[in-house]
């Protein structure tokens, strides 16, 4: 098969790009491993308080569907359940899982996303403990429950997202504590940590005040907060944030039946004694990293940038690599909310256009624009330090991105 734009990633970056290019004439194939089209998108379901009045509700699992149709109708080629196992210049996709074995391209772009990070403790492979992302999945997409009584290890932007999505479903989420400090994790989830990193959610607060306070609490006081947690007062849609209390292991013979918690300080080291809560499910938080795999392979250069979410392609602002007729967009150069992944995935289309020779909707610079718009107005800021991470590779890209 023969087409002028490979898209590998079928999310939200992946769709809006492809319906960006084949509305200005291009043919686009769009491969993904998941069974149906929308990625994250999936399981998205929130208010968001930035948003006009009415569009606050996003129902990601409604928007991916929009999105999947509109590509659908427009001609673009969606292959699920494939996976492009080799990927080599320029530019052939090799398939498996499709009737298609390869896919031919004048151009690739990487929309491939994130994954979660393991968060390995004592008890974590019973069944019934599983990952926030997973969890997420289940209560928004699959309408099913993952326990009767969970508990919720990480506060991060994505586990508070999470809870409040799994809370409106109805399922009994008891609590939200940390995970012990481990060399994997370092200090990012002691106390004090975790609280810098509550500022990034405090906007899906469900009223002003609590957005004003918060804000205040959490940028003026964050060392008198902090202290003022072991008291364990806050709770946010009626769920219990233990920001002094970590997880020791979770027990159970044949499946989840309890966790072991322990009081810590302010720096998450142990403080108090062992005590035992009965649950049915855990879930675990560690955040995300993007996946990288297949710009590897494509001979794309990785450069590590922590405030980007570990190791991503060498790539400029408008989304080119040094490898040419190589693109990326969305989680695949740093953890952000869909609505900057969507921005993105425009930019990258608008590029690919530009260096097509075809006319597109928008100059490069203004779907620039729209990115950074996007990245002011999200409601979820996963990592507290993009900006500085997309300075760093512009830096990086300034020095070695003509190869």
């Amino acid at each position: 098969m023969k087409v002028d734009v490979v898209i590998i990633g079928a999310g939200p970056s992946g769709l809006t790009a492809a319906i960006e290019l084949i509305h200005h004439g291009l043919s686009v194939a769009v491969i993904d491993e998941y069974y149906r089209p929308g990625g994250r998108l999936l399981g998205q379901h929130y208010e968001d308080p930035k948003a006009p009045p009415d569009e606050r509700i996003w129902n990601g699992k409604e928007i991916a569907e929009q999105l999947a149709e509109k590509a659908r109708n427009l001609g673009v080629h969606i292959f699920t359940e494939v996976t492009a196992w080799s990927v080599s210049r320029e530019w052939k996709i090799d398939l498996t899982g499709a009737n298609v074995k390869a896919v031919f391209s004048k151009v690739l772009l990487l929309a491939t996303g994130s994954i979660e990070k393991a968060l390995p403790i004592p008890g974590w492979t019973l069944p019934g403990a599983v990952s926030i992302g997973a969890a997420q999945t289940f209560t928004n997409l699959h309408h099913v429950a993952v326990g009767k009584k969970v508990m919720i290890v990480g506060v991060d932007p994505l586990s508070l997202s999470v809870m409040m999505e799994m809370k409106n479903a109805g399922i009994d989420v008891a609590g939200m504590v940390l995970p012990p400090l481990s060399p994997a994790l370092g200090q990012n989830d002691s106390p004090k940590r975790a609280l810098k990193r509550l500022k990034d959610v405090v906007d899906l607060a469900p009223n002003l005040f609590m957005r004003a306070a918060g804000k205040i609490a959490l940028s003026k006081f964050p060392n008198l907060t902090a202290q003022a947690l072991r008291f364990n007062f806050l709770k946010v849609n009626g769920v219990p944030i233990h920001f002094r209390k970590s997880i020791v292991r979770i027990e159970g013979d044949k499946q989840v039946e309890a966790v072991m918690l322990q009081s810590i300080s302010v720096d998450g080291h142990p403080t108090g004694k062992v005590e035992r809560v009965e649950m049915d499910a855990v879930c675990l938080s560690a955040g995300l990293y993007p996946m990288v795999d297949l710009a590897q392979t494509a001979g794309c250069p990785l450069v590590e940038i922590p405030e980007l979410g570990g190791a991503v392609p060498l790539h400029g602002s408008d989304m080119s690599t040094p490898v040419r007729g190589l693109y990326v967009a969305g989680n695949i150069t740093g953890i952000e909310g869909a609505k900057v992944a969507m921005a993105q995935g425009k930019l990258a289309a608008v590029t690919i256009l530009k260096s097509m020779g075809r006319q597109s909707s928008l100059t490069v610079n203004e779907a620039m624009v729209e990115v950074k718009k996007a990245r002011e107005m999200s409601p979820l800021r996963f990592l507290p330090k993009i900006e500085e991470g997309r300075s760093k590779m512009e830096e990086v890209w300034k020095k070695e991105g003509i190869i």
